[in-house]
C-alpha cells in the first residue's frame, strides 16, 4: 500500500481502461470455505503478496489474487481497499465468517509487519502467533490500520485482519529478485516465507475451532 494516489478510483473503472490476461490478471479460488485469503494487489503491484496469499489460503481456504501484469509502473494498478470491489471477491467475502489480505508497503525501511483489521480476536491471535514465529509486528500501525468498515477484509461476516509488509521483509521471504513470475510457476521461497504461510494458517485453523465450539454452545442452550 504505497501512499501515492491512486490512477483508477475503482477496479470496474480499472476494467475499462485494461486489457485482462495482458495488464492485469485474477486468480481466484471459492472454496465454500471458513476464510478468504487475499492479495488485491498482487503480481507486480506489490511483488511477493500473491505468492504469500496462495501458500496462506492453500488447499482449503478461498482465494483471491488480482495480479498486476505491467513491470513498468506497476502500481498505477493500485485500487485502494476501501474501494477494491470486485464480483467474484465480493461473493467470497460474503459467504466467509474471516478474511485476511496481504499487503506490501513500499520502501519502508523495517522489518515490521503492520497488523491491522476489525475482527479483534483474529488480530490478538496472529500477533501472538507471528511473534512466536520470531516476527516484529505492530498492532497499533501509524497508517495503513484496516479498520475502515469499507475496507474490503471487514466484510466477512466476522469481519477480518489486515497484513502490510516492508519491502526489507518481504526480500527475506524469497531466493533471488524475483517475488513474481507471470507465467505462473512457483518462485522460490526461504524458511521466512514458511513460517509466515505456518503462522496464518495455524491462527486461521484455530479461529475457525473456536467459532464452531461457540455455535455448538449455543445451539445446545437453546
Amino acid at each position: 500500500m504505497g501512499s501515492h494516489r491512486d490512477v483508477f478510483p475503482d477496479v470496474p473503472a480499472l476494467k475499462s481502461q485494461l486489457k485482462d490476461k495482458r495488464d492485469y490478471r485474477i486468480r481466484a479460488r471459492d472454496r465454500g470455505a471458513f476464510a478468504t485469503i487475499v492479495s488485491p494487489h498482487g503480481g507486480y503491484i506489490e511483488e511477493g503478496t500473491s505468492a504469500l496469499a496462495r501458500a496462506c489460503a492453500g488447499p482449503d481456504f478461498n482465494f483471491f489474487d488480482f495480479q498486476g501484469l505491467r513491470t513498468e509502473e506497476p502500481q498505477e494498478l493500485h485500487v485502494t481497499s476501501t474501494r477494491f470491489r470486485e464480483p467474484a471477491l465480493m461473493t467470497m467475502l460474503a459467504a466467509s465468517e474471516v478474511a485476511v489480505s496481504i499487503h506490501g508497503m513500499g520502501e519502508e525501511d523495517d522489518m515490521t509487519i503492520w497488523l491491522g483489521g476489525l475482527n479483534k480476536e483474529l488480530k490478538e491471535s496472529m500477533l501472538k502467533a507471528l511473534r512466536e514465529q520470531g516476527f516484529l509486528v505492530n498492532p497499533d500501525s501509524p497508517r495503513h490500520r484496516g479498520e475502515s468498515k469499507l475496507n474490503f477484509v471487514n466484510m466477512a461476516k466476522q469481519k477480518g485482519v489486515q497484513l502490510e509488509f516492508p519491502n526489507n521483509l518481504l526480500k527475506t521471504m524469497f531466493v533471488g529478485p524475483r517475488r513474481f513470475a507471470p507465467s505462473g510457476r512457483c518462485i522460490k521461497t526461504t524458511p521466512v516465507f514458511d513460517k509466515f504461510v505456518k503462522a496464518v494458517r495455524q491462527v486461521v485453523h484455530a479461529e475457525k475451532r473456536r467459532l464452531m465450539k461457540l455455535n455448538a454452545a449455543e445451539l445446545s442452550n437453546k
